[in-house]
C-alpha cells in the first residue's frame, strides 16, 4: 500500500488497507372580502390592501419571493408591534420580488415563484401553498375566518397528523410540539417545562414557517391532529409566513427576519468562570463555599487573579473568561488592574450587569471588560424590556471597542440570538438537570438561538460526578460557563475537584480547545444562515424514522459529523452503561475506540459501556475534523499547525474558515477559507488521497506559513505515504514525529489503528 502527498494544492494520497380555538364572545370574524387595492410601499415592497364588509382591513406585503407579511385589524386600523429600541423584525433589504395579483369570482391570489397566498372572498379566509418546481404543495388553510377582538386574535389552520412543529423559543426540555400546547410567554421559572426565552414562531416539517410580530403572550394549541389554533392576547394580527423545502431554508428565512446569531469570538468558545470576589471574602453569603475556601487576602475583586486564574494554569486547565462580580450587590474594585491581571493568565474579563450598563463605556473602553451577563433584576420584565436591555449591553461593547460583543441573558424574545447566549437560568444540579438540557439546546437552536446553555452542574448543589458528566457533553456545545459561590459543597471550577475528576475535566476541556476550528466553522455557519451548531436528527437526517419526534431527544449532533449521547445517570445507577443510543443511517465510528458501526435506513440502536471518563461520541464516516494545537486559552500559541482528523469513506470535503478570531474585521471581508478533499474507497481497502488546497483570502495576523498534520483512522499501516510524489520517512512513534521536520508513523493500538502524518512548514 502506498501513500502520496503534493503541494499547491497539497495532495496527500494514503493507500491503506482499510384542541379547539379559544375565542371570546366578543370576537369578530373578519367578514367577507369587499375590495382589494394595490398599495406598494415607497421602498418597492409589493403590497395590497383588502377591505372586508364589516370594516376590517387586511394588508398583504411580499418581502421576498418566499416571505409574505399579513396584517389585519378591526375598524379599518392596522397597528405596529410597538417596538422600542430593539425591534422583533429588522429592516429588510429591498429585493426584486416577482409578485402578482390574480383574481376570479371565488378568490384573489398573490403569486410569486415560491408561493401562492389564496384569499377566499366569502368568507374571507387564507390558504398558503408552496411552489415546488412550479407544482403547488398545500401547506395550510384557515379553518375559519380570522377572529379579532379587543382581547385577542385567533387563527385556526389546518394541519396534518404527521406534521411536526418546532420553535417557540427556549422551551426547557422540549423541541417538538405537535400534540401539545405551546405557551409563548415567560413562565417565571427555569426548570423543565419552563420558558426562559420564548419566541412567537413556528417551523413546520411540511415546509412553512411563521413569525408573529408581537410582544404579547401567545398560546398555540397543537394537540389536534388536523388543526392548529394560534392565539395572541392583543387587538391586532401581524404574521410573517415563509416557505422552503427544508428546515435549513426555513430557519434561514426566520433569522433573515429577526437577525442572524451574533458571530462570537474564538475565545468565547472556551470555558467561562463566574463568582463574586468583592464581598469581604464571602461574608455576604455565609455558608456558600466549602469549608476552608478563601477568595483571597483582600476580600475584593483583585483576589480572583491569584485565587482562581492562577489555579487554572497551575493545574494545566483550559479556561478563557471570568466574571469576577457575579453576585447580588457585589460590584467591583480595581477593575483595570483586575482585567490586566487576568489577561496575564489568558483570561478575558466580563461583568455581571446587575443594575444596568450606565458605566459600560468606561468598563469596556477604558478598563477593558469584554463580556456582559444580564441579571434577572435588569431583564426580569422580559419581552421588549429584556430585548432593549440586551441591545443596550450589546451596543456598549460594540461602540467602545473593536471586539465582538459576547452577552449572556436569562430572558429574551424573538431576535435575542442577534445579541446574546440564551442562558436557561438558575437551577439545582441533578441527573435530571443534565437530561432535560439536551432537548432544550436543540429546541433553542431551532428557534434561531444558536448559543444556549445552562451553568455547568447548575448554580446550586451538585457533586464531582454530576459536574464532570455535565461538563463532558457541554464541551461539545459552543459556549459553557460554571458559577461558584452558590453551593456550599463545591467550587464549580474544573480544577477544584479531586482526582480522577480533575484529570477528566482537563482532558475534555483540552479536547474542546483542539476542536476550536470545527466549532468556529459552525459559528460562522450560524452567522451566515442561522444554522444551529447543536442539532437533532431532523436537521441533517430528515429521513430517519425518528427525525420528527422526541424518541431520542437526549442525544444530539454537533454539526453534521459528531453525534453525542450525554450520560445523565450515575455510574452506580446505570451500572456503567449509556443505553438506547440511536445512530442515523450510514457509517459511524466510535470516537474513542475506532469501532465501525453501520446503520441501515431505520438507524441503529445500541448500548455502550461507559467509564467515568467516557462520554459516548460517534463520528460520521467520511468526516474531516480540523484541530488546532493543544492550548489552555485562545492565543496561547500561534496557529502554525492544523491537524485534520480523518475518517475516510468515499469522497468527502470540508471548508476550513478562519479570521482573526476577535475583532469585527471579518465583516469587511478579512477572512480566509481552505478546501480539504478526501478520496477513499466507499468500501474495503484501497488508496486514500487527501488534497489540501491553498488558502483563499487574508486577515490581520494570518501566518504566511504553517504545517499540516493528519490523524487518519486506518486499520493497517500503509505501505507508503507520499507528499507531492515524494515518499515521506516512516518514524517510530509520536515523539519521533514531533522531533522530525516531516514524516509519519502508525499506531496499531490507537483506536484499532491510527496513522499520523506531519508535513514540513510550507506556504499556505
Amino acid at each position: 500500500m502506498e501513500h502520496c502527498v503534493r503541494q499547491s494544492p497539497l495532495l496527500l494520497a494514503l493507500l491503506s488497507a482499510l384542541l379547539l380555538p379559544a375565542v371570546t364572545a366578543q370576537a369578530e370574524p373578519i367578514g367577507n372580502l369587499r375590495s382589494v387595492t394595490a398599495s406598494d410601499g415607497r421602498d418597492g415592497v409589493r403590497a395590497w390592501d383588502v377591505r372586508s364588509d364589516n370594516g376590517s382591513t387586511l394588508r398583504i406585503e411580499v418581502l421576498a419571493n418566499d416571505i409574505v407579511h399579513v396584517q389585519a385589524g378591526r375598524n379599518g386600523k392596522l397597528t405596529g408591534a410597538g417596538d422600542k429600541a430593539a425591534p422583533i423584525v429588522l429592516p429588510q433589504p429591498v429585493q426584486q420580488v416577482q409578485a402578482q395579483l390574480e383574481e376570479d369570482a371565488r378568490e384573489i391570489r398573490v403569486r410569486t415563484p415560491a408561493l401562492v397566498l389564496h384569499v377566499q372572498r366569502q368568507p374571507l379566509q387564507l390558504r398558503l401553498e408552496r411552489l415546488d418546481g412550479g407544482k403547488p404543495v398545500s401547506l395550510w388553510q384557515e379553518q375559519q375566518p380570522l377572529d379579532l377582538s379587543a382581547e385577542q386574535s385567533v387563527q385556526v389552520l389546518s394541519s396534518q397528523a404527521d406534521e411536526a412543529f418546532y420553535g417557540g423559543g427556549q422551551q426547557n426540555g422540549r423541541f417538538q410540539f405537535k400534540g401539545r400546547e405551546l405557551e409563548v410567554s415567560y413562565s417565571g421559572g427555569w426548570e423543565e417545562g419552563d420558558r426562559p426565552s420564548p419566541a412567537p414562531m413556528l417551523l413546520s416539517s411540511r415546509g412553512w414557517g411563521m413569525l408573529r410580530n408581537t410582544w404579547s403572550d401567545g398560546s398555540y394549541d397543537l394537540r389536534q391532529p388536523d388543526q392548529a389554533t394560534l392565539l395572541h392576547r392583543e387587538d391586532r394580527f401581524d404574521a410573517y409566513y415563509f416557505v422552503g423545502n427544508d428546515l435549513q431554508r426555513l430557519l434561514e428565512r426566520y433569522t433573515q427576519l429577526t437577525g442572524r446569531p451574533n458571530m462570537v469570538a474564538r475565545w468565547a468558545l472556551s470555558y467561562g468562570d463566574a463568582d463574586c470576589y468583592n464581598d469581604g471574602d464571602n461574608i455576604k453569603k455565609p455558608g456558600s463555599v466549602p469549608e476552608g475556601w478563601s477568595d483571597g487576602p483582600t476580600g475584593t475583586t483583585i483576589d480572583v487573579v491569584n485565587s482562581v486564574a492562577a489555579k487554572y494554569r497551575e493545574n494545566d486547565m483550559p479556561g478563557g473568561w471570568i466574571l469576577p462580580n457575579d453576585g447580588y450587590g457585589c460590584g467591583y474594585k480595581q477593575l483595570p488592574e483586575t482585567v490586566q491581571g487576568l489577561a496575564k493568565y489568558g483570561f478575558k474579563t466580563g461583568l455581571w450587569t446587575e443594575n444596568g450598563v450606565d458605566k459600560i463605556a468606561w468598563e469596556v473602553g477604558k478598563a477593558g471588560s469584554r463580556v456582559q451577563k444580564l441579571d434577572v433584576a435588569w431583564t426580569g420584565q422580559g419581552y421588549q424590556f429584556a430585548m432593549d436591555a440586551n441591545r443596550q449591553a450589546f451596543d456598549g461593547i460594540l461602540n467602545n471597542s473593536d471586539s465582538r460583543p459576547f452577552l449572556w441573558t436569562v430572558m429574551g424574545w424573538a431576535g435575542i440570538q442577534r445579541y446574546a447566549v440564551a442562558w436557561t437560568g438558575d437551577q439545582s444540579s441533578s441527573w435530571d438537570y443534565i437530561r432535560w438540557h439536551v432537548p432544550t439546546l436543540v429546541g433553542s437552536g431551532l428557534s434561531g438561538m444558536a448559543y444556549a446553555s445552562g451553568d455547568v452542574d447548575a448554580i446550586f448543589g451538585g457533586s464531582a460526578e454530576t459536574f464532570t458528566r455535565d461538563l463532558q457533553w457541554k464541551t461539545f456545545t459552543p459556549v459553557l460557563m460554571g458559577m461558584s459561590g452558590w453551593s456550599s459543597n463545591a467550587r464549580k471550577h474544573p480544577w477544584a475537584f479531586d482526582e480522577p475528576y480533575r484529570s477528566i475535566n482537563r482532558d475534555y476541556l483540552k479536547l474542546k480547545m483542539r476542536l476550536t476550528p470545527y466549532m468556529y466553522g459552525l459559528v460562522h455557519d450560524a452567522a451566515q444562515s442561522g444554522a444551529p451548531p447543536v442539532r437533532g436528527l431532523m436537521w441533517d437526517n430528515p429521513q430517519d424514522p425518528h427525525a420528527q419526534d422526541e424518541t431520542y431527544k437526549y442525544q444530539f449532533l454537533l454539526g453534521r459529523d459528531l453525534l453525542v449521547a450525554p450520560v445523565y445517570r450515575s455510574q452506580a445507577a446505570s451500572r456503567g452503561w449509556r443505553r438506547d443510543i440511536h445512530l442515523p443511517a450510514g457509517g459511524w465510528y466510535d470516537y474513542w475506540d475506532g469501532r465501525y458501526l453501520q446503520a441501515g435506513a431505520a438507524g441503529k440502536q445500541l448500548d455502550r459501556p461507559v467509564e467515568l471518563a467516557t462520554l459516548p461520541v460517534f463520528v460520521r464516516a467520511g468526516a474531516i475534523l480540523p484541530m488546532y494545537p493543544e492550548m489552555l486559552f485562545d492565543g496561547e500559541k500561534p496557529l502554525d499547525e492544523v491537524t485534520f482528523d480523518l475518517y475516510p469513506q468515499g469522497e468527502s470535503s470540508y471548508t476550513l474558515y478562519e479570521d482573526d478570531g476577535s475583532t469585527r474585521r471579518y465583516q469587511k471581508g478579512e477572512s480566509s477559507t481552505q478546501q480539504i478533499r478526501v478520496q477513499a474507497p466507499a468500501q474495503g481497502s484501497g488508496p486514500v488521497q487527501v488534497e489540501i488546497a491553498p488558502v483563499q483570502g487574508a486577515y490581520q495576523g494570518q501566518l504566511a506559513q504553517r504545517r499540516y498534520g493528519l490523524r487518519v483512522l486506518n486499520r493497517t499501516a500503509p505501505t507508503a505515504v507520499q507528499l507531492d510524489g515524494r515518499t515521506l520517512p516512516r518514524l517510530a512513534d509520536a515523539a519521533a514525529l514531533q522531533a522530525a521536520s516531516e514524516g509519519w508513523y502508525f499506531d496499531g493500538k490507537e483506536r484499532k489503528g491510527t496513522l499520523h502524518v506531519r508535513t514540513a512548514t510550507q506556504d499556505i
